[in-house]
């Protein structure tokens, strides 16, 4: 049997009142009296009424709606920004609906399309690793809707973005292993066309330049999944080349490496120290504890949904400049790196 949808029109017909009196009352508008909105919200309870957020969006132009894109929500450094977003947009009387691409160029068009459909009003976008057309994006922009980047963005795109600083968190990862005496630090990276991918192995570059360390192009490993990065951890090991340190770049590819070590039977820092970008609770499941470099997810998440929001509520939206904001790249030492009873703290 088809379902019958209530609507704000068939309540007012049965309190003898008109629609506008029927929609303020739901809303508990003070100019509504206290007995007319208790009889119906009363009422709109009993008959199991939903009211139809879309039609009232493309009434009024605002849907209170904000879409998120992100490419994997499995990963731990996601849910982190993913908490952030949610809890800064209902703090401000928005609603949050989740689109994930699986890391697919195809998917991420399609979500963008769902996105429009449901009449968002901004949009958060973390980039696929396999976009490299960003003609869907291009449209958000020509319709006017705002749009702020974070984490993976688009390099040469004319929009706010939020990212932690690569470069510098690369860095002091690999100038903190070196100030330990390492000189044969291998690194992890991802797809090398990201943007990420590339600051990150600039900033492991700088540092083994200031220290005159000689790079090794066969210490410069790029894996796009944990299996990846496990079975090029292995092929190191089998290699007799034995790296004294590893950096890993995301907790994508410290997962594959820190299971090749355990395998193995590698001792960690005795034989070879590791240290990664990777977000809590992750990094305190490793066994020595995990030297790290903060990603920063929640506070980027917290900033983009803020920036986002600001853009929203602008009354001249058109007359800002797209800006990018930087995060800070925090180093935590720990015991894969320094050993047990010298970590921080």
């Amino acid at each position: 049997m088809k379902k019958t949808n209530i609507t704000i029109d068939d309540i007012a017909k049965l309190l003898g009142v008109s629609k506008s009196t029927v929609s303020r009352a739901l809303k508990n508008h003070p100019d509504i009296s206290t007995k007319t909105i208790t009889a119906v919200q009363e009422l709109a309870k009993s008959l199991n009424y939903v009211p139809n957020f879309i039609a009232s969006s493309l009434r009024s132009g605002k849907s209170r709606l904000i879409g998120l894109m992100i490419p994997q929500i499995s990963y731990f450094f996601f849910p982190s920004v993913i908490k952030a977003i949610e809890m800064t947009i209902h703090r401000k009387g928005y609603n949050l609906m989740i689109m994930n691409s699986d890391d697919s160029y195809e998917r991420e068009v399609e979500n963008i399309e769902v996105l429009i459909s449901n009449n968002v009003e901004g949009i958060l976008a973390s980039v696929a690793r396999t976009t490299t057309n960003y003609d869907h994006f291009q449209r958000i922009k020509k319709m006017g809707i705002p749009m702020v980047f974070f984490d993976r963005v688009i390099e040469d795109f004319d929009a706010d973005k939020v990212l932690v600083d690569d470069f510098e968190g690369s860095y002091r990862a690999v100038k903190h292993l070196i100030d330990l005496g390492k000189k044969r630090i291998a690194i992890f990276i991802g797809n090398r066309n990201l943007l990420i991918s590339k600051n990150r192995l600039l900033g492991y570059k700088k540092a083994l330049f200031e220290y005159k360390i000689m790079e090794d192009e066969s210490l410069i490993l790029s894996c796009e999944s944990p299996e990846a990065s496990e079975l090029a951890m292995d092929e190191l090991i089998h290699s007799g080349k034995l790296p004294d340190s590893i950096f890993a770049i995301s907790d994508l590819t410290l997962s594959g490496i820190m299971k090749s070590l355990v395998k193995n039977k590698i001792k960690i820092p005795e034989q070879i120290a590791v240290i990664g970008f990777s977000e809590e609770p992750l990094s305190s499941m490793y066994n020595p504890s995990l030297s790290r470099i903060k990603p920063m997810g929640f506070e980027m998440g917290n900033i983009a949904a803020d920036l986002l929001i600001e853009r929203i509520e602008l009354t001249e939206a058109h007359l800002y400049e797209p800006k990018t904001v930087y995060l800070g790249a925090e180093l935590i030492p720990g015991a894969s790196t320094l050993g047990e009873g010298k970590k921080k703290g």
